[in-house]
């Protein structure tokens, strides 16, 4: 297979937008933070966890709750419970043109922020002169200074119609619609190119198309099977088939490159030139000198963050056997340990003595293969087992064992950036005696045997396991998160 040197930086959460800053780029992870990167060093942090950013207008960045924030601030930020949410923002040369939940298309520039046109479903597209919006069933371009519409298309067909794609043209626009009906007029994929008030040609589709966009190579669509398309008055022909929708796009000026699935394509005019792959699903990228920026997040919670990927787009294409090409993939940060502290109990807790020694069983595995103790044969426990089974034991389970260690919970740091924070278990259906107690970090750390653990907690999110065992071989199980703000 054909690919591209890789070089990886590992991040502290999933980034999942890349936005544009100058000679920087600013990722935008998963939980609102920002980091800096300009090509060469290790992304830096510039904006604190939150809300997360919808765009950058210089160093103002605006937030999905429609607040603001500056960069360099890295503290913590709360959301706007009250505000008014953004639904999605572009980046046009000079300001941000984005749409609320209002229905209020605005604009932000460095001269400040107005309101310029209202009762908007869907913004589509913008530029230095003019938005593409969906008023109602009216897909129209309209002056970005007056709101005024200078464009409407017609719509089609009696049972109505989605538009799934949309974009500006420097002479018309470029539509890709869905209709409702299945025969005549109403044909369920059509790809739309209109001149200033003319349709100027039509072509259907069998799929349904999720992108457009006008590069170096042609104008290009893409539908949800993974197709792109190069179009022209004459046909809409494919130039390469991803197996999967694409999620992200960018055009380097002699070629354009995709994000699918796990990897990213480069395309030229005829057809696939190389492949990179991921760790992630790529949902962002963006061109740097001669780096292309990649992001992107697996899905999966049980995985740590993916990394930044940055293909060298000077280096040559080379031959590489398929499975290598995560051989780039950086390991992940090793983050300082943060295994929450104990602390002395206070006065008021009474002192728990432990029945005797036991270590707690790192899994289930280890629970379930746990030695017999001396003195019981293998025989005597099948007998205690079936008799438990069948009910026609004597010393067979009276009542549901349980431990509940109540709701998640949020508490307040002190100055110091920490909070002592008091676990207790409630246990059911077991004598007090003879309890084995373990709890446990999400990580699967050990960090106490007794009924209650007090703890000190830094700012964030923590959860905890206790794996309780009745004197009757019996374990029950429950869990707990704490919020520390």
């Amino acid at each position: 297979m054909k690919t591209k040197p890789v070089q990886g930086w590992a991040l502290p959460v999933t980034a999942h937008t890349l936005f544009e800053g100058g000679n920087d780029r600013f990722l935008v992870l998963s939980d609102g933070q920002m980091l800096q990167f300009n090509g060469s060093e290790a992304p830096a942090p510039v904006l604190g966890s939150g809300p997360r950013p919808m765009g950058l207008q210089g160093r103002l960045v605006l937030c999905a709750d429609g607040s603001t924030a500056t960069l360099g601030d890295v503290s913590p930020r709360d959301q706007d419970l009250d505000g008014v949410g953004i639904v999605s923002a572009i980046d046009v040369h000079g300001g941000l043109v984005f749409l609320d939940e209002t229905g209020a298309v605005r604009s932000m520039t460095e001269a400040g922020e107005r309101t310029f046109l209202s009762g908007v479903q869907t913004l589509h597209d913008a530029n230095e002169r003019f938005v593409l919006v969906s008023v109602g069933d009216v897909l129209g371009i309209h002056s970005l200074v007056s709101g005024e519409a200078v464009w409407a298309r017609p719509s089609r067909g009696i049972h109505g119609e989605r538009i799934t794609a949309a974009m500006l043209l420097d002479d018309g626009a470029l539509v890709a619609r869905e209709g409702y009906a299945m025969t005549g007029d109403e044909d369920v994929v059509e790809i739309e190119r209109w001149g200033s008030t003319d349709l100027l040609w039509r072509h259907a589709h069998e799929e349904v198309v999720l992108g457009l966009a006008s590069t170096s190579i042609g104008i290009l669509a893409h539908d949800q099977s993974g197709a792109v398309l190069r179009l022209t008055r004459e046909e809409a022909k494919e130039i390469h088939h991803a197996g999967s929708g694409v999620r992200a796009l960018v055009d380097l000026g002699d070629e354009v490159c995709i994000a699918a699935w796990f990897n990213v394509h480069g395309l030229g005019a005829t057809g696939l030139v190389w492949t990179v792959e991921h760790p992630g699903m790529p949902s962002a990228l963006s061109v740097l000198g001669n780096q292309l920026l990649v992001v992107g997040d697996d899905g999966n919670d049980w995985t740590g963050p993916e990394p930044l990927g940055v293909v060298d787009l000077d280096a040559e294409v080379f031959e590489v056997d398929p499975s290598e090409l995560t051989a780039w993939v950086p390991p992940p940060i090793q983050e300082a340990d943060e295994v929450p502290s104990m602390v002395e109990p206070s006065p008021d807790l009474e002192p728990e003595v432990t029945a005797h020694e036991w270590q707690a069983p790192s899994g289930l595995m280890d629970a379930l293969n746990e030695a017999t103790p001396e003195g019981a044969s293998t025989g005597e426990k099948e007998e205690d087992l079936l008799a438990a089974l069948t009910e026609e034991g004597a010393k067979g389970p009276s009542r549901p064992f349980t431990v509940d260690l109540g709701e998640h919970r949020e508490v307040r740091a002190t100055a110091d950036g920490v909070a002592e924070v008091l676990l207790e278990s409630n246990v059911s259906g077991a004598p007090v005696e003879g309890l084995m107690f373990a709890w446990s970090t999400s990580d699967g750390r050990e960090i106490g045997t007794k009924g209650r653990l007090l703890l000190k907690l830094p700012r964030g999110t923590h959860r905890f396991e206790l794996r309780v065992r009745h004197p009757d071989g019996r374990w029950a199980m429950d869990g707990i998160q704490v919020h520390v703000a």
